[in-house]
């Protein structure tokens, strides 16, 4: 049963990419994909199922070392592998958008093997730099790896940055300003699913409810969220937190019992998008406690629930975003109450959903021969893509 299923979800993903619509270039989108969740990963993912629901052939490359095999993509081991995929991607001359941090020296050889392979088939291609990482990396770039990273940069039709330190950091690279854009790496957020009965018993004991999310790394600030926890729940006696994705590991599992916390945060670990949404929606304050972040989709995904969101003072946070300073849990903790006693007596209200950065987005496709394409709302947006 399991071989028939798989079959068929391969056939169905195969007869989508070779679904050929008039007028519409095929993309290949190359870049991080789910499992696990991250904002390119699923920025990937979503990127693929609004291409296709505009009539765009689409085929997934999937960077992410280790992917299991899928119907959704193609995974791909290594560099070598990756040049080898693109070569046979880019004939008969699809559009290549390339996904990468760009904060490393392998995203960096990453960009200059797709220019290659971009310059080598006379094809056209896209690149988005996610991490906020990136500027600082770039900067520190000696004058060789400068020139390396201008070229590959350069033989991008058009290169979209997620905050305007990104775009400041590759137009100081020489790369002319008029092919960059800053766009968040977002789509819009779906209604989020009731959450199971299962996991409204689990929440059921906590009252209020904070919600957050990161990985191992540093950069995600996941013990600052912990240090924080028994000051706020000073305040809120029911107090819990969630902390959702692989940050939830053992070292922070290891903080929280040594702050005698453990029985108000659970640590999720990875979960899918969906039920990731509905604990969001649940919350009643998201926090985004990272030291550095290109835009951070989570945080967009909250306010467009409904959610307020405390987040770190990086160089830049949506509007309606309450901040605190980087690493400073007692800051976090008055900035949370603060917060929570707004939401909770009523005086705070949800932000309206931006819908600009899909249309701009869908735009650049167009300028580079995908398209037409529309917008949600039903109007053109040739012409919106302006950096």
């Amino acid at each position: 049963m399991r071989t028939s299923t798989t079959g068929s979800a391969r056939r169905e993903a195969a007869r989508m990419r070779a679904t050929v619509s008039v007028g519409r270039k095929s993309v290949v989108l190359a870049g991080h994909y789910p499992p696990p969740l991250g904002g390119e990963s699923v920025h990937v993912k979503e990127l693929a199922q609004r291409l296709r629901a505009h009539g765009v052939p689409v085929d997934v490359l999937n960077l992410r070392p280790g992917a299991p095999p899928s119907a959704e993509y193609r995974a791909i081991t290594g560099r070598v592998g990756f040049l080898t995929a693109l070569f046979k991607s880019l004939v008969p001359g699809p559009l290549l958008h390339l996904h990468t941090n760009g904060h490393h020296r392998k995203s960096g050889l990453i960009v200059v093997a797709a220019a290659m392979a971009l310059r080598i088939r006379g094809a056209t291609g896209l690149l988005t730099i996610h991490s906020g990482l990136a500027p600082e990396y770039l900067t520190g770039l000696s004058p060789v790896s400068r020139r390396l990273m201008r070229f590959g940069i350069a033989s991008f039709a058009h290169v979209i940055c997620v905050n305007a330190k990104i775009r400041e950091a590759i137009a100081g690279l020489g790369v002319p300003a008029d092919r960059l854009s800053v766009i968040p790496a977002y789509l819009g957020t779906r209604a989020a699913a009731p959450l199971t009965e299962a996991d409204r018993r689990m929440l059921s004991v906590f009252t209020p409810l904070v919600a957050t999310i990161g990985g191992p790394d540093q950069e995600y600030g996941l013990p600052v969220v912990v240090e924080a926890i028994p000051g706020l729940s000073a305040h809120f006696p029911r107090l819990g937190c969630i902390v959702i994705g692989s940050g939830g590991d053992a070292a922070l599992r290891r903080l929280i019992a040594e702050r005698g916390i453990a029985d108000r945060v659970v640590c999720l670990g990875e979960v899918a998008h969906e039920r990731c949404l509905a604990f969001l929606g649940r919350a009643d304050v998201f926090v985004r406690p990272s030291y550095a972040d290109g835009d951070a989709r989570s945080v967009r995904e909250a306010l467009a629930l409904g959610v307020p969101v405390v987040a770190t003072d990086t160089d830049f946070r949506p509007e309606g975003v309450f901040l605190f300073r980087r690493g400073d849990p007692r800051d976090l903790a008055e900035k949370v109450t603060r917060t929570l006693r707004q939401r909770l007596t009523g005086g705070w209200r949800p932000q309206r959903e931006d819908a600009a950065a899909h249309d701009r987005l869908l735009a650049i496709y167009e300028r580079v021969g995908v398209g037409p394409l529309r917008s949600r709302s039903g109007v053109a947006t040739a012409g919106l893509a302006r950096g």
